[in-house]
């Protein structure tokens, strides 16, 4: 048999198994040859999940050209190869709303995301570490040389971190490591003598806090919080 007809049988058989192995998502994105989205615009309902489907030779992904307010894409798939089937991970997070995405392996090959007002979208689930500074008066902290902060987390290894913000650069505060509990709780991050000092000159301070949690197998998650004490 000549081989490309066998690459194409081989597709097509690809094709029908997919049809079954879609059925977790509300919608499919797909591929086809060459290097191309099938449809320019995939229209779904608020809430939905999506799919990736795969009916080219090449490998694609799915990656949202907008991002969160963590600098991420607000949806994207893993790279499928030919043959394959994946989930479009934060589809059912969307409003209504109109979402270009492209794939990363192949410049140019792009198509949208129509989400329509129907439906409801689903909850983002909460950060795993959180951090706000519950200090307000900066000469209480110049005089106890201590920035009291809120943590919230998940059981995790915490390091936790602050600085003054200066015309050039910044002032580092202090920094300890805790291993946390769970839960909600009160740190009072201990000032350095000359982080003290250096305040002590100052009528105000922007001061900004950094927790991050490494979790059990290495994965790592970061907060940052920000205020000025006067």
């Amino acid at each position: 048999m000549i081989p490309a007809v066998r690459r194409g049988l081989a597709i097509v058989v690809a094709v029908l198994l997919l049809g079954a192995t879609a059925a977790w998502a509300d919608e499919t994105i797909t591929t086809r040859p060459t290097n191309s989205f099938a449809s320019s615009v995939t229209t779904i309902d608020q809430g939905e999940k999506v799919t990736l489907t795969n009916y080219d030779i090449a490998d694609h992904d799915v990656v949202s050209e907008k991002s969160g307010d963590d600098g991420k894409p607000l949806f994207r798939s893993e790279t499928v190869s030919s043959g394959g089937s994946g989930p479009v991970v934060g589809t059912e997070y969307l409003t209504t709303g109109t979402y270009p995405f492209f794939c990363s392996l192949h410049p140019g090959m792009e198509a949208t995301l129509e989400v329509t007002s129907a439906g409801t979208p689903a909850q983002r689930p909460q950060p795993g570490v959180s951090v706000k500074i519950a200090s307000r008066d900066l000469q209480r902290v110049v005089e106890t040389g201590k920035l009291k902060l809120r943590v919230r987390s998940v059981k995790a290894k915490l390091t936790i971190g602050a600085r003054a913000k200066k015309r050039k650069g910044s002032i580092a505060l202090g920094s300890k490591t805790v291993n946390w509990d769970g839960g909600k709780g009160r740190v009072r991050l201990k000032l350095s003598d000359a982080a003290r000092k250096a305040l002590g000159k100052r009528k105000k301070a922007t001061i900004i806090a950094t927790v991050t949690a490494t979790h059990p197998g290495g994965h790592t998650e970061r907060s940052t919080a920000r205020r000025t004490l006067d």
